[in-house]
């Protein structure tokens, strides 16, 4: 899992916009209601956010990153003069949230996944399965899906026929599966088949340089989801084989599933990301814990200046979080390691078991130059609560 540092050096090199320069829209309207607002950014891709206008308010479905905060509140002001009072955050992902603070401080009410609490983005009101916002003629609905993050949403707009799917789904790509894997994406995919008909929008949330591939339909759902699951047909095939990633990522007839793909040009090289991340999720043996082994680690542990991780069993899993910084599954690599899973590089927890095999501390053990290891404290957090 050592990948994590050129997936980011990857996700700026496609997503960053510059600091300081005044930030560009293509904007489709829907109907009078309904906004699509494309920015337009450096690199190899673009990003969606949208808006729907009510009688006296607005409602946005993400703030994207601050630096272009202002820039988007412009754009909008040329569509609308109304407040606005809501912000849907689709994940933890920075482009989906960075900017709360900014919109919050003029008056929105920023809306997330409960499972956003985790993270470091600001929230105000936080749900766990769905949440309808009724705007004008509109009633925003958005429900929580096991693509992509722990804490990812689609939002459906039923009257417009517009369905925003954020990370769950690439109309010109494939996306990262997160830690669910494959069925995951496949699972928030299916979904969103069942809300969609011929003429559906469906809004990614990075997209493409083609203002063609901007959106994409319901066709295009089932197209992904068959390309989805030959790709880790194949990978899996491959890694029955003995193959390594990096030869996985030269096989013809893997390459053959996606080369229909409108960025497989540009984005070839990085297929063996979504590589490494199908072995880390879907391939790669666990080491095997009873459910009342793994109930064991459950607990609240504390580090000396209050700072808690707790360790959550939920569903048959086991999981890590820590209030404003993280939340991820654990994958057991032995009695006494548990990784984070999915691309998160050499990051774990180690734990500590006495000689009766009562656990009684954990580490986080992070790399020194990683993104985690300047947002989580290390040191040693010691049980206080056994749940």
């Amino acid at each position: 899992m050592k990948f994590l540092h050129i997936i980011s050096l990857y996700s700026v090199f496609l997503w960053a916009t510059p600091l300081f320069a005044q930030a560009k829209y293509d904007v489709k309207k829907v109907n009078e209601n309904v906004y699509i607002l494309t920015e337009l950014w450096e690199g190899n891709a673009n990003g969606n956010l949208g808006m729907v206008i009510g009688k006296d308010q607005v409602l946005l479905i993400n703030s994207m990153m601050m630096n272009s905060a202002s820039s988007l509140e412009k754009e909008i002001q040329k569509i609308t003069d109304l407040p606005i009072t809501y912000v849907l955050n689709s994940d933890s992902d920075p482009y989906n949230h960075h900017a709360n603070t900014y919109f919050a401080n003029k008056g929105a009410t920023i809306v997330s996944h409960y499972n956003m609490k985790y993270s470091t983005a600001y929230h105000d009101i936080l749900f766990k399965d769905s949440i309808s916002i009724p705007i004008g003629d509109e009633v925003v609905t958005a429900y929580h899906t096991p693509s992509h993050t722990l804490d990812h949403i689609d939002v459906h707009l039923e009257k417009s026929n517009v369905l925003f799917m954020s990370d769950g789904f690439k109309s010109n790509w494939l996306t990262y599966t997160g830690p669910n894997g494959l069925e995951g994406v496949v699972t928030g995919i299916d979904k969103a088949i069942s809300l969609s008909d011929e003429h559906t929008i469906i809004v990614s949330g990075n997209t493409s340089k083609n203002p063609r591939f901007y959106f994409g339909n319901k066709d295009q759902l089932i197209t992904n989801k068959k390309v989805y699951i030959e790709f880790a047909k194949r990978v899996a095939q491959l890694y029955e084989k003995g193959l390594h990633a990096e030869e996985m990522s030269l096989d013809a007839k893997l390459n053959d599933i996606v080369k229909d793909l409108e960025a497989y040009p540009n984005l070839k090289p990085f297929l063996i990301y979504h590589i490494q991340e199908l072995l880390e999720v879907d391939f790669s043996k666990d080491f095997t814990l009873t459910p009342n082994e793994l109930t064991a680690y459950v607990g609240v542990y504390k580090l000396s200046d209050t700072r808690v991780i707790e360790i959550v069993f939920e569903e048959g899993k086991l999981f890590a979080r820590q209030e404003g910084v993280f939340y991820f599954e654990l994958k057991p690599i032995n009695k006494n390691t548990f990784d984070f899973k999915g691309p998160t590089s050499d990051d774990h927890l180690k734990f500590y078991l006495s000689s009766d095999e009562t656990i009684y501390s954990l580490t986080p053990i992070l790399e020194k130059k990683g993104s985690w290891s300047n947002m989580v404290t290390q040191g040693e957090y010691r049980k206080t609560i056994s749940i």
